[in-house]
């Protein structure tokens, strides 16, 4: 097995954030998989630099991801203006990465941990892509010692080279770094609640809310009474991370 080259990075926040694009980052991902060689992917946003500075435990599981992709626009911009030259190609979501992965002629066989009805969501693409499906698990995940020997075991057997782990930050990290641990074939991707926007009931913004960085807006008006206290609260103090990251090593 032959590993894959160091991805470009910019440091964002003390992170090392792939330069690399959408499609860039899922041929790697597909790569990896022909060669038998994992990774732990982590599409990091302001919501996580912020709980990542309260929490150093959570930002020292982050930084034993081997990909974190730029997930929301202020950190595309953030390395613009930093002006090192390393430049972020654009946001790489998890909602697009699995939206890209289940569009693809030939899907690799893929697991989901996790997720509100995913099958429901998977109706809405080709059966290729639902028959990929090898292995799922929505029930109650609570990352014991029995419970991840019951995933490696099944995702093993199953023959499992994609997982999509819905459970949300932090819990969805701490399950990738176990299963990396167990199965380092594997590509491991922590997607939060991308099934729940993928699905019928779902929806993405308008794209030129997406580019403008106002996706969150968007959400925030379909589901202000989940969502206020993660976008009026966390994003405000990871953006001003973001601000204070780059004023550090602006001339």
């Amino acid at each position: 097995m032959n590993p894959s080259t160091p991805p470009s990075v910019c440091t964002i926040c003390g992170l090392p954030v792939v330069l690399a694009s959408l499609h860039e980052t899922l041929d790697d991902l597909l790569a990896r998989i022909a060669r038998g060689e994992g990774a732990w992917l982590l599409t990091l946003n302001t919501e996580m630099l912020a709980r990542s500075a309260r929490d150093p435990n959570y930002r020292n599981l982050m930084l034993q991801a081997d990909i974190i992709t730029a997930d929301g626009m202020p950190l595309v911009w953030a390395s613009r203006f930093k002006r090192t030259g390393q430049i972020i190609a654009g946001r790489t979501t998890g909602v697009d990465l699995v939206d890209a992965y289940l569009r693809l002629p030939q899907v690799p066989p893929y697991a989901i941990i996790g997720g509100l009805d995913p099958m429901a969501t998977l109706a809405l693409y080709e059966p290729a892509a639902r028959e990929a499906c090898r292995y799922l698990f929505d029930g109650k995940v609570d990352l014991g010692e029995a419970q991840l020997e019951q995933f490696a075991s099944a995702l093993k057997e199953q023959e499992v080279r994609t997982v999509f782990i819905a459970l949300g930050v932090p819990k969805q990290d701490r399950l990738a770094l176990q299963l990396r641990a167990r199965l380092p074939y594997l590509v491991l991707m922590g997607i939060g609640g991308t099934f729940e926007i993928l699905g019928p009931n779902g929806g993405r913004a308008p794209g030129w809310m997406r580019s403008a960085g106002l996706e969150w807006l968007y959400r925030l008006a379909r589901e202000p009474g989940r969502l206020w206290k993660r976008y009026l609260l966390s994003y405000p103090a990871g953006i001003g991370m973001l601000l204070k990251d780059c004023l550090k090593v602006r001339p």
